[in-house]
């Protein structure tokens, strides 16, 4: 009986399977090679791009803008079906309208993070449903894409406070990702007034 067998060109499953496997290990050393050396704190540091509300900050592979901020007292939000939920807080939620452009890949963003004026971290609250936000869509080359971003904080936490933007990590973890600084440019007056003039409630729609 005549065997069939691929196409010189055309390589098996099984060729496929063992090919993938090789490109995975090499990149996995690529990435071990490139991380050798580097201490744990340095092994999970980023490159920093820094800027203020309004400005385009390009960080390599993407670029990203904080346009205007809000703060309210509760969210609430309607989903793709018409169904609405509400979100309320004992401290004060801080909404930023944000866009995204990739600059050579499509990517995705990662969780944000806001950083305090005195050192403490806050990523963005788990209280509203992340399809309604920046992390959800591919950002594109070529074209901004808008989102939000929320952060559940005490108002304490608001002067002086930084947003971060970065793209997710790959399948293979990646040393020194580009990350996206933005500083909101609150002194603790400005932190007040904007507390001050709170929304009772902030409408976040989904715009599928």
């Amino acid at each position: 009986m005549r065997r069939h067998r691929p196409a010189s060109g055309t390589p098996s499953p099984a060729r496929r399977a063992g090919l993938l496997a090789v490109g995975l290990a090499l990149a996995a050393a690529a990435v071990g090679l490139r991380s050798a050396g580097l201490t744990p704190e340095e092994r999970t540091a980023h490159l920093t791009w820094t800027g203020g509300v309004g400005d385009e900050i390009s960080a390599s592979r993407f670029s990203a803008r904080v346009k205007t901020i809000h703060v309210t007292r509760a969210v609430e939000t309607t989903d793709m079906t018409g169904r609405v939920e509400s979100a309320g807080t004992s401290g004060i939620f801080l909404v930023a309208d944000v866009e995204a452009t990739a600059r050579r890949r499509p990517q995705k963003l990662g969780r944000p993070v806001l950083l305090t004026e005195t050192g403490g971290r806050y990523a963005a609250t788990d209280k509203i449903d992340g399809s309604l936000t920046i992390t959800d869509p591919d950002i594109q080359v070529g074209w901004w894409t808008e989102g939000v971003v929320v952060f559940e904080i005490p108002a304490a936490a608001l002067a002086g406070s930084r947003i971060v933007l970065a793209p997710q990590n790959g399948f293979i973890e990646e040393a020194l990702l580009p990350e996206a600084e933005i500083d909101l440019g609150l002194d603790g007056a400005a932190a007040e007034r904007l507390i001050s003039n709170a929304k009772d409630v902030y409408q976040l729609a989904s715009n599928k």
